[in-house]
Parts: structure tokens; sequence; C-alpha cells
């Protein structure tokens, strides 16, 4: 009789530490509301063979991005843009993919935050507010496809881009400040 209670409680409270380390997991685990991208006020422009994307954006930084960017760590996003053929009948057919990235940096000799836009450009300001606003505004993604008269959407996605951050970051597993993403935007062509 003995040795099966000893057993029944050990499975018990092994149970309980389970559900105890859950609970603290998920109550660490920050809301994904306050990392998500929003994109907004979508221009599509079109020229001669190239067409010309532009967006803000609005991105709440968290004190810990703040910290981290403060103190020298680039945070790199990642742009992802798809022009998708719709059809009734068929699945939805990728016509072109193509990646940008732009990227903020706290340059500590210098003493200045230095953004590299979509296009490459570098531009430094002296104060992160300016920067912040800076990078929130993506001008002139350039993209080009053969336009068949078919029905075309344009699927806009933006991420922090994980991969380019330090590795000790990288290893954080748990620690959900450092996704950043955005949902799909969709956009007629």
């Amino acid at each position: 009789m003995m040795g099966y209670s000893m057993r029944f409680l050990k499975k018990v409270s092994f149970i309980i530490i389970i559900i105890i380390m859950l609970l603290v997991i998920m109550i660490r685990m920050p809301n994904s509301e306050n990392n998500e991208i929003l994109i907004k006020n979508v221009v599509i422009e079109n020229s001669e063979n190239v067409k010309k994307i532009k967006f803000n954006q609005e991105i709440n930084f968290d004190s810990l991005i703040l910290k981290a960017i403060n103190k020298g760590i680039p945070l790199a996003f990642k742009v992802t843009l798809r022009v998708v053929e719709i059809s009734d009948i068929w699945p939805t057919k990728t016509i072109l993919k193509k990646v940008g990235y732009y990227q903020i940096e706290y340059k500590t000799l210098r003493k200045v935050y230095r953004i590299e836009d979509i296009n490459g450009n570098k531009h430094e300001y002296k104060y992160i507010n300016e920067a912040i606003q800076k990078i929130l505004k993506v001008e002139d993604f350039k993209f080009s496809f053969i336009d068949n008269n078919m029905n075309y959407n344009l699927w806009l996605n933006v991420a922090l881009d994980r991969k380019k951050l330090p590795k000790p970051l990288q290893v954080n597993y748990f620690d959900r400040t450092w996704y950043m993403n955005s949902n799909k935007s969709i956009h007629q062509l």
C-alpha cells in the first residue's frame, strides 16, 4: 500500500511541476500585439517598365530593443514582396518574389544613428527619434514583372530578420521580443 501511494505522489508532483513551469513560461511571454508591424498607406506608382512602392509602418519598439540599438546592435528588417496571379480555377501562382532589407544601427564612436534604406542609401541622424521616423517610411522599393493583363495582387510582408542578430540573441528561444513581423498586406495591381 505504501509503495503504491509513493508512486502516485511522485506522478502527481511531477505533473504539478510541469504545469507550474508552463504557467511561468506563458506569463513571461509578452503580447504578440506589441511586436506586430502594421503596414499602412501603401502607394504603388507605375513608370515605364518599373513599379515603385511606398508605405508607412507602425512599429512599437520595446525598451529592450531600444537598449540594444543604443549598444550598437544593428536591426535589419526584411521586406518580402510577392506579385501573384489570381485565378478562379487554379491556385495562386507567384510571378515575382523580391526581398529587400533596411537597417538601423548606432555608431558608438561617432555617436550617430545610421539608417540604410531599402535601396542601400545611408542616412545619419543624431537622435534616435529622427532615425526611427526615417525607418518607418519605406520609399521607392522598385520591382518589375511582365504584365500579361491578368488579375494580379501584391503581397507585402515586413519582419525583423532574426538571422542577422548576434548569436546570443538568436539562441534565446523563449524571448518573444525579437519576433517582430507584420501580417500579409494584399493590394490589387
